[in-house]
């Protein structure tokens, strides 16, 4: 796990992704499904708490989903920690249109052509959000809220895989191809400091899509 008490010079986005939720194991959520987290995923988002109560957070950023608001407020309780909370759209999970709720043998038999593009390559589902789309929300959320940061702030982001695999992936100049590189289980948390080197390649990104 990223050591979080690392000296900080530039802003810092600590990244949280929700714990499991009550949804069977193995299907693809995306962003039209809102299922609670499972006792399982209260225990995780508990868990992240103890590295989260040595930070001081400049505010608590949320998807609107509710997984991620539910793990939010267990890692880092409105009571404790009352300070700023803000419920960012852009930070939600990527829409997986038909794929939604399936699991990637159900999705496989929808066709096996537009299942492979989708998740080797970052093409839309049917009916639903390419990578690079979601990519383009996610970058540009963090750099506004990394613009407006001071250099030593501590911005907690609750969030899901797909936008957490797309920021990590992103600041090491990887693309949405690549996104799969990226690994995140549930419950986990990551930082990305924003130096100017990983803010201009977000710009590069958001220049080109």
């Amino acid at each position: 796990m990223t050591d979080l008490r690392a000296h900080a010079s530039w802003p810092r986005l600590v990244l949280l992704r929700h714990g499991v939720t009550a949804a069977p194991a193995g299907t693809y959520l995306g962003s039209r499904l809102d299922p609670p987290l499972s006792p399982r995923g209260e225990c995780q988002a508990r868990a992240a708490r103890s590295a989260l109560d040595r930070l001081a957070l400049s505010v608590v950023v949320t998807s609107p989903l509710r997984r991620a608001v539910e793990t939010a407020n267990l890692a880092v309780p409105p009571v404790a920690r009352p300070g700023q909370r803000v419920v960012e759209d852009r930070f939600r999970e990527q829409d997986m249109g038909d794929y939604t709720g399936l699991a990637w043998d159900q999705i496989k038999e929808l066709g096996r052509d537009a299942a492979r593009a989708w998740r080797d390559h970052g093409a839309a589902p049917p009916g639903g959000e390419s990578a690079g789309l979601m990519w383009h929300r996610t970058i540009e959320a963090a750099l506004e809220l990394t613009t407006e940061a001071d250099g030593h702030a501590n911005l907690l982001i609750v969030s899901h895989s797909g936008p957490i695999c797309a920021l990590l992936a992103s600041a090491k100049g990887l693309g949405p191809a690549d996104e799969r590189r990226i690994r995140v289980p549930h419950g986990w948390l990551r930082s990305i400091r924003a130096t100017p080197s990983v803010r201009a390649r977000w710009l590069k990104i958001l220049a080109a899509t």
